[in-house]
């Protein structure tokens, strides 16, 4: 959510930003560069933006469901009202490193936070 970036927190996702993704024993996975970010109501999440994070049956349905639930949770615990107007940060990227895995994956990918 867009509440967990800013002042005393991490920064939000910018275009051009490099991720280091550290695999289970803190080591590094991949090496993704932002590619798009975009912040609006967790509502306004289109097909294409599901279907390319690729989690569940890849529907927005079914993106929206898994998305709500897991932010009702941190809603929970943190004391702040939930729904679907709430701002959701947008993140398209590419895998830049190692670049054998990025000439066979990339392609749309996408994350939201």
């Amino acid at each position: 959510m867009a509440r967990d970036y800013g002042e005393g927190r991490e920064p939000t996702p910018r275009f051009g930003d490099f991720v280091i993704i550290l695999n289970g024993v803190g080591r590094p996975r991949f090496i993704c560069r932002t590619t798009e970010v975009s912040i609006k109501p967790l509502s306004e999440v289109d097909e294409a933006f599901a279907w390319d994070e690729g989690e569940g049956n890849r529907t927005r349905d079914w993106w929206l469901d898994a998305h709500r639930r897991y932010f009702a949770r941190q809603a929970t615990r943190e004391g702040f009202e939930m729904d679907d107007e709430i701002l959701a940060v947008f993140e398209r990227f590419e895998v830049v490193w190692p670049l054998d895995v990025a000439d066979r994956i990339n392609g749309p990918t996408s994350a939201s936070t």
